[in-house]
């Protein structure tokens, strides 16, 4: 079928038996993609290699496709519009396969002459002036953005003017077109690789460019109203509004206990970041709501947003504190991810994780669309000359990280660097893509059917623990730059000023996906409306700051009918006006104390687990002082660093760090009454009737599921396999 002679694309997401669901001309479609890489060589879909990845997965069944844009490559110096590139874009998928529906991420840069006529408008770096850059070559157009590149601020009004009338003129005018008519969805993207992260956030401190100081001023004035409010709140006094100014890279390094910073006297750092990422996702929602005005039929809205895991220790710098404003926005349909790049996480064996909080966003009614960017043994990982596979050890992998999100009601694409690669056998082969392989493509086609069949079912996930973050928290906490001296791409960097963090995050889910317990993520903000009864385990994690309220419902609706509630690290240790262990305690009532440990070891024994976890660093960290509780760690010097205590309505349990090794999570699950689905330490998945086992070591397994059956199977070793969650019928199996 010819694009001229098909219907134009309606598309939308319904709220649909627990999940959301993709609708194309009102049919429910599995969102499972094929996407082609932004880079030279493996971009432009009319180009050789393109073509042939793209109708090979038509040619298996994909219909979903993905390709780049950048409005810039439309604009003529005079500012006219010219579609030619993006008709042929979209073109060159639909002569791969003409009745494909394509999603656009359309990027967002201003081109360099705008930079350079408006350099107030750009991101200014608190500890260092902007490297200017000169385009030569076919340089990959992102690479740079997390140098210390000169780029247009998020808080630019005038930038967000420019982009918004330039995106309202693209969406009428390609809406109009045959081309434009196969495109379901389109996907704004800005920031470091167009994933809404701040300019050079990983070395760097953005923003104290004027855009973003004019901004910050706004802010305050409508937070604090009068300056003698501001003043109080600041402790700084005699503070005027144009005084403020965007604090500079010390201060943002500077915790006032652990790590934590103090409201009473660091409340102009906290604030600044607030105002930061409220403003962050209020650029993004202005440009989603541009999309939807603009375009002449229903399409989607997707924005990359909502990165927590894997954040590099940069969460404020640079992550996405805002999830919960852009989740509660009607212009937004799809909210989008990486992978987990740890070292723990990405390769065989790992968790397979995606970065974002996803059961927060199926809650909220948005879509969810993971990234697959993990390389094959069919052609190389660019970022990574050392890395090696195998083609059933790509299977077992793909299979973990494509069912991932579909095991949580959502979906993904693949984004295929395999083009850009390299030649992996030049006497035989050119450039090829990652999947080029009849064994993968099986694969995926499989895999697509399974997600397919499970829309027409009602969307369950048997989880009986909660996993609770507040990414606002992080405001609160300190956090150092890189050296970008030692940031190798593709290597996890670790951070300098706050070693507590990533195990509080990485560490505990990647833990809890390899225990057999079924989690479910929260955000705090969730929680006067979250329904606990499902839950027999509560783990309030990254949440720092508890207000009354929140300490409140903690107590009231949480801490009932037997549950375990565990807190960690520094969780509740600020009530937003002060910092202390006494914060907690008054809401766990454990007695703690800080207290320098030169050796920060800490050993936990609870029944038959037993895990010993090292920050290698002296560090100050929480000492527990309950005689009347149960010790189960120990840091080295023998003083109490982990206990619980049982009360009439619930089990309380606290931890200095965070439990990182899934027997001691099985451990904690089995003491609340949890369903352990697999007693193996190896990732297992459930969800949408599917449960998903990804072994390393293979060998006989007794799996629980959740309507109270069994499942004996012997798995092999290095594998991926799928059962049916109900009946336990293998769905997918190593060949």
């Amino acid at each position: 079928m010819s694009s001229s002679s098909r219907s134009a694309l309606h598309a939308t997401v319904e709220p649909s038996q627990g999940r959301a669901v993709l609708l194309l001309n009102g049919q429910p479609t599995a969102p499972v993609i094929y996407a082609l890489t932004d880079c030279p060589g493996g971009r432009f879909s009319w180009e050789e290699v393109p073509q042939r990845n793209l109708r090979l997965f038509a040619d298996h069944g994909c219909r979903l496709f993905q390709a780049d844009l950048w409005l810039e490559w439309l604009l003529g110096p005079d500012d006219s519009l010219d579609l030619t590139l993006a008709r042929r874009q979209v073109r060159g998928i639909l002569d791969a396969c003409p009745d494909a529906a394509v999603m656009l991420r359309v990027h967002l840069n201003p081109p360099p002459a705008w930079c350079a006529a408006h350099p107030d408008e750009c991101v200014h770096y608190a500890d260092g002036p902007a490297e200017p850059e000169e385009r030569w070559g076919l340089e990959r157009w992102i690479g740079r953005d997390n140098d210390a590149p000169v780029r247009a601020s998020f808080s630019s009004t005038l930038w967000q003017a420019w982009a918004q009338r330039q995106l309202a003129r693209f969406c009428e005018a390609f809406g109009a077109t045959p081309e434009g008519g196969a495109v379901f969805a389109l996907q704004v993207a800005y920031g470091v690789y167009g994933e809404w992260h701040q300019f050079g956030f990983f070395a760097h401190d953005p923003d104290v460019s004027p855009a973003a100081t004019a901004g910050f001023q706004r802010w305050t004035q409508r937070q604090y109203g009068t300056e003698a409010a501001l003043a109080a709140a600041w402790n700084q006094p005699g503070i005027t509004w144009g005084a403020i100014r965007p604090p500079d890279s010390p201060a943002r390094e500077r915790a006032a206990l652990a790590i934590l910073r103090d409201p009473a006297t660091q409340r102009d750092v906290i604030d600044y970041f607030l105002f930061q990422h409220e403003e962050l996702a209020d650029a993004v929602l202005g440009m989603a709501r541009t999309v939807k005005r603009s375009w002449p039929r229903p399409v989607l809205t997707a924005t990359f947003f909502g990165y927590f895991y894997c954040a590099f220790g940069r969460e404020a710098a640079g992550g996405h504190l805002s999830l919960d404003r852009l989740l509660a926005s009607p212009d937004l349909d799809c909210v989008c991810a990486t992978p987990a790049y740890t070292p723990t996480a990405l390769p065989l064996g790992g968790s397979g994780n995606s970065r974002g909080l996803v059961d927060a966003v199926r809650r909220a009614s948005k879509l969810w669309l993971d990234e697959m960017d993990r390389a094959t043994s069919v052609a190389p990982c660019p970022w990574d000359k050392a890395f090696a596979s195998s083609l059933a050890d790509d299977v077992a992998v793909l299979r973990r990280n494509l069912l991932q999100p579909i095991t949580r009601g959502g979906g993904l694409w693949g984004f295929d660097f395999g083009p850009i690669a390299g030649t992996p056998a030049f006497a035989r082969l050119g450039n090829i893509g990652w999947w080029d392989h009849p064994v993968l493509q099986r694969e995926w086609q499989a895999i697509r059917t399974l997600a397919q069949s499970r829309l027409a079912a009602p969307y369950e996930r048997a989880s009986d623990v909660l996993l609770l973050h507040d990414p606002w928290s992080f405001a609160h906490l300190a956090s150092a730059r890189h050296d970008p001296t030692r940031l190798v791409f593709g290597v996890m960097p670790v951070s300098t000023v706050d070693p507590v963090s990533r195990l509080l995050t990485d560490g505990v889910v990647e833990s809890l996906y390899q225990s057999g317990l079924i989690h479910t993520e929260g955000l705090l903000s969730e929680l006067p409306n979250l329904d606990a009864a499902p839950f027999r385990l509560v783990v309030i994690a990254t949440c720092t700051v508890l207000d009354t309220a929140q300490r409140r419902a903690i107590r009231e609706r949480v801490a009932r009918q037997g549950r375990h509630v565990v807190f960690l690290g520094y969780a509740a240790w600020s009530d937003g006006q002060r910092i202390g262990a006494d914060r907690a305690a008054e809401l766990t009532d454990f007695p703690t104390r800080l207290v320098h440990q030169d050796n920060a070891v800490q050993t936990i024994a609870l029944d038959d687990a037993r895990e010993t976890l090292a920050l290698g660093r002296g560090f100050d960290l929480p000492a527990i002082e309950a005689p009347d509780a149960q010790v189960v760690g120990r840091w080295a010097d023998g003083t109490p660093s982990a206990a619980w205590r049982k009360e009439s309505e619930a089990t309380w349990w606290t931890f200095a760090l965070p439990p990182n090794h899934p027997s001691t999570w099985r451990a904690l699950g089995r003491r609340a009454g949890c369903l352990v689905v697999n007693d193996a330490d190896e990732t297992t998945l459930l969800g949408n009737g599917l449960v998903v086992v990804h072994t390393v070591a293979g060998g006989a397994r007794h799996l629980r599921l959740p309507g109270g059956g069994t499942v004996a199977a012997t798995l092999p070793p290095r594998s991926t396999t799928v059962f049916d969650s109900r009946t336990g019928e293998v769905l997918l199996a190593a060949e």
